[in-house]
């Protein structure tokens, strides 16, 4: 039966508690049983309809003397899109569907459009009928689930993410919010089918490739025109599936003061959020008018680090007065404690002096109380709080002890009661809202962005179920681990929840979790370079006072690998600025902003000594060498030289849109072939990948169990020799050397 237009509009989504726009009415472009459930492939040819995707001109009628409209064309396509994909999947999951369930009309039936609410029902009645043992024969409709959602997903990607202008796109018959419906349904179907159909040994593989997946974020531009960072929308493109972003796409942007523009921030980096500690200013609470600032006793809390102990603050409010209270600041050294992890660019920082405002810390003590202990108290006693801003000292003369906190940061977070993380954009949000828009939130925070909250994240993530790390909202905090740990939805998809599990685990071996910080960091960012091999080293438990003992931030990265024995062999193959230093080379200069992630391939681990990183992979030899006719003009290589069959290039840009990054290109260029004439014995280590870049390196030494010990010069790639760089290409004879020789890169 179809609902009523008057009733309230819902989808199977859980409803967002503070939406920034209103839930898009889709038009339903059709009658919802003119799909006629008789086979999901067949129905555009009984329906007098061809799609060639060979062709660039869409949907066309068998019938050549039929000329569709755009509407013609909208109609068939949200007919077996959206109702026939729903139908089909639904019946193969022993479903019966009533169409018209997803039709809202008016009063008198003639305004139309589509609510997947609906779908909440029939999914709890697939997943009862699954517990029953009520199953159709034969064999699993896994893999005709699987067949229809691919030929929807390349249906519609083949007519939306296309570069060539004279190809017919789905915009023209289809809005944006509408191919959003067919996407979101299928997600869901998706979803539904991995959950509800458990199979022996979960072998799911019939479905691992599906999926709905666009070149670009669809949403950008309505995301950004929201007030949106670029490169927020960007990492939730990689994050996320088309359900998440959709999801994401209708939160309310909170807006508070001091918050920063994000104007000047890339694709790649959020600059929102960098402070310059000269021009630094600490935030009072939203609503104060000014109040002083409460500072800290500094000599007893640099006696206690000189003890070798942790700093507690007690927040003793003073006077009947809730609202301006009298605030005295009590250093102890005993008590249970809530570290506090906040951004510092929000305000609650201080490069001046150890204090805070007294509106500020009024409202840290509420919300600490708000937070029950994880272990026994005495009735009498309070948790106690432990805040950078407070207790790392800023005076010059106590620098030595600066760094000495700075370096127990990770044992500081490790044995707090609890993390209480404070962020300004989540604390304006509801912890009634429902869990994903909650996960979606935290994922989108400016909390989530920053190098330093990874570390305490990640020391809190070591408690048992998360529970020890705490979100602040608005109403109260809420644990991380409620967020994570319950059921999964049946309803829709939760790659938000995903996400944010995949951003904080660090379980497995030293080169596992190695490309776990890769893709954990690949979107956070730091105001001071330096202070990332600080992080990285608390965050793999090693010594960090002997990173903190320079403050160079290339030999602090140094120090960092230097801690490290095995690492992923692909990183010699990555798209890195690396380390200028002997023995480094290979090694990537940050993980933060990277555009790729390290793979960590089962069986591909590397060791590692002061000399480099060993590995074993096939190489070319460059046995001579002969000048291209002009620098820029690269390589061919051949066994016979005079018969070369590949063409080696630099691993830089192909080209440039302005004359200035043409320079620089062919600067790169010529710089490439004076590496390769100038570095003595030259070898190429061949990426497993063929179509990847590879590593060119200078031999050095051959070491007595036959390992050939190399300096790192750059990344190349090769291709195939074309006719026209015979004359033009310096010529290199080689030799061919398989896999199971030693290279240690350095």
């Amino acid at each position: 039966m179809a609902v009523q237009l008057g009733h309230h509009l819902r989808w199977n989504l859980p409803d967002v508690l503070q939406p920034g726009t209103p839930l898009p009415e889709i038009p339903s472009l059709c009658e919802p049983n003119s799909y006629d459930k008789e086979g999901f492939f067949d129905f555009p040819t009984r329906r007098g309809w061809y799609i060639d995707f060979a062709e660039s001109s869409g949907p066309q009628r068998i019938n050549r003397d039929e000329v569709p409209s755009a509407a013609d064309k909208g109609a068939f396509l949200q007919s077996w899109l959206f109702f026939g994909m729903m139908y089909e999947v639904l019946r193969l999951l022993n479903v019966e569907v009533d169409l018209e369930d997803f039709v809202v009309r008016d009063g008198d039936g003639t305004r139309r459009c589509i609510t997947t609410y609906p779908l909440r029902r029939y999914f709890a009645d697939c997943t009862q009928r699954e517990r029953a043992g009520s199953r159709i024969p034969g064999d699993s409709p896994l893999t005709d689930i699987s067949k229809i959602l691919r030929r929807v997903d390349s249906t519609i990607r083949r007519y939306s993410d296309t570069l060539s202008s004279g190809t017919w796109r789905l915009s023209e018959a289809l809005s944006l919010d509408t191919v959003l419906s067919i996407l979101v349904l299928g997600e869901s179907l998706l979803n539904l089918a991995k959950l509800a159909m458990p199979l022996p040994g979960n072998d799911q593989s019939m479905l691992h490739g599906v999926g709905f997946f666009w070149a670009r974020n669809p949403l950008e531009q309505r995301m950004r025109g929201a007030g949106w960072c670029i490169s927020t929308t960007k990492m939730l493109h990689t994050l996320l599936d088309t359900t998440g972003l959709y999801y994401a796409s209708r939160l309310r942007l909170p807006t508070h003061s001091g918050q920063q523009s994000h104007s000047n921030c890339t694709m790649q980096q959020c600059f929102a959020n960098h402070v310059d500690e000269s021009t630094y200013q600490t935030q009072h609470f939203e609503g104060c008018r000014g109040c002083e600032h409460i500072s800290i006793d500094v000599e007893k809390v640099a006696k206690v680090i000189g003890q070798g102990k942790t700093p507690i603050v007690s927040i003793n409010l003073l006077g009947a007065d809730n609202d301006r209270p009298d605030i005295e600041l009590e250093v102890t050294t005993s008590a249970p404690y809530v570290a506090i992890s906040h951004v510092w660019a929000q305000g609650l920082g201080n490069a001046q002096a150890n204090s805070l405002p007294r509106c500020q810390l009024a409202r840290i003590k509420r919300m600490v109380c708000g937070i029950r202990p994880m272990g026994p108290m005495d009735n009498t006693s309070e948790l106690g709080v432990w805040m950078d801003t407070l207790c790392i000292p800023v005076a010059p003369h106590l620098k030595p002890l600066r760094k000495l906190s700075i370096a127990r940061l990770e044992e500081t977070y490790r044995n707090a009661d609890q993390v209480l993380v404070v962020d300004k954009d989540l604390m304006s949000a509801s912890g009634f809202a429902s869990r994903i828009e909650k996960a979606t939130r935290l994922l989108c925070s400016a909390w989530m962005r920053r190098l330093w909250t990874y570390q305490e994240a990640v020391v809190s993530n070591l408690h048992p179920n998360c529970e020890k790390l705490q979100i602040q909202f608005s109403e109260g905090p809420v644990t991380f681990h409620s967020l994570c740990a319950d059921p999964i939805s049946l309803c829709h998809s939760e790659t938000a929840i995903r996400s944010l599990l995949l951003a904080l685990p660090l379980t497995g071996s030293v080169s596992f979790m190695f490309s776990t910080l890769s893709r954990a960091l690949r979107y956070r960012t730091t105001s001071r370079q330096s202070d990332e091999a600080i992080c990285l080293t608390a965050v793999l438990g090693h010594d960090v006072s002997k990173v903190v003992a320079t403050d160079n931030a290339e030999e602090r990265m140094a120090i960092f690998y230097s801690f490290i024995d095995t690492v992923p062999a692909e990183i010699i193959f990555r798209i890195a600025p690396r380390l200028q230093m002997d023995g480094y080379r290979w090694a990537p200069l940050s993980f933060l902003q990277q555009t790729t992630q390290i793979a960590a391939a089962k069986g591909l681990d590397a060791p590692r000594d002061s000399h480099g990183v060993y590995v074993t992979f096939p190489a070319l030899r460059f046995l001579s060498i002969s000048p291209p006719k002009n620098l820029s003009n690269h390589f061919v290589l051949g066994e016979d030289p005079g018969n070369p069959t590949i063409y080696l290039s630099s691993a830089g840009a192909k080209m440039g849109r302005t004359d200035e990054e043409w320079r620089r290109v062919v600067r790169e260029w010529e710089e490439f072939d004076r590496v390769v004439l100038g570095s003595g014995e030259i070898a190429l280590i061949l990426n497993p990948s063929p179509t990847s870049q590879h590593a060119l390196v200078s031999v050095l030494r051959k070491g007595p169990d036959e390992t050939r010990y190399c300096r790192f010069l750059c990344l190349a790639e090769t291709s195939s020799v074309h006719a026209t760089s015979l004359d033009i290409c310096g010529r290199v004879a080689i030799e061919r050397i398989d896999a199971g020789a030693t290279w240690c890169v350095g």
